[in-house]
């Protein structure tokens, strides 16, 4: 597998400023290598993309990857983000209202969106603060195909009673149950 770092906005390679000329030509070699070593090789590439401000989330498991960030059609009533990645069947891209985003009936790709813009916007828990890990989903939820839709809200919330893991991570999963609970309670609001 070969890891790649693109600057999303023309899907190149970034070239990295170098200082002196012995650096350049490094660079410059290593950008060979790896271009060459991906024509010779069968394996997939993963590409990761470089955040920007309209970063909303960028990451992956294993093999599949994510990357989000707000359109430019985006508002605070209404933001929309473009989500793009590789899952197991390879390159997605599509556009996604986060208001329309359901935990209890979304993909993890959807998911890593709405955290990204729950984190951005302020609505994260102030308990989140004190986890030594809190992201998308807890540690122990098989997310399976990234574009896949499952019911997020029922793992988390058996994960919080379930002796099957620690108590950091049944913490986590009451934090982000509180979380994903608290964005859907406000769409119901909403909608009154």
């Amino acid at each position: 597998v070969i890891f790649m770092m693109v600057n999303h906005l023309s899907n190149h390679f970034v070239n990295v400023p170098q200082l002196g000329h012995e650096r350049s030509n490094r660079a410059s070699s290593f950008s060979r290598m790896l271009s060459d070593t991906q024509q010779e090789s069968n394996t997939s590439a993963i590409i990761m993309y470089l955040p920007t401000k309209d970063t909303v989330y960028s990451g992956g498991i294993g093999y599949q990857t994510v990357y989000a960030e707000y359109t430019s059609y985006s508002t605070e009533e209404d933001p929309v983000v473009r989500i793009k990645g590789q899952d197991s069947d390879g390159e997605f891209d599509f556009t996604c209202h986060i208001n329309d985003i359901d935990p209890k009936q979304a993909s993890y790709a959807e998911m890593c969106a709405l955290f990204g813009h729950l984190q951005k916007t302020g609505q994260t828990p102030p308990e989140a603060n004190s986890l030594v890990h809190f992201n998308v989903l807890p540690h122990g939820i098989n997310t399976g195909k990234v574009t896949q839709k499952l019911n997020y809200m029922n793992e988390i919330d058996k994960m919080t009673t379930s002796k099957m893991f620690s108590q950091p991570n049944q913490t986590e999963a009451e934090c982000l149950l509180k979380m994903y609970q608290n964005f859907i309670n406000m769409k119901k609001e909403n909608l009154s």
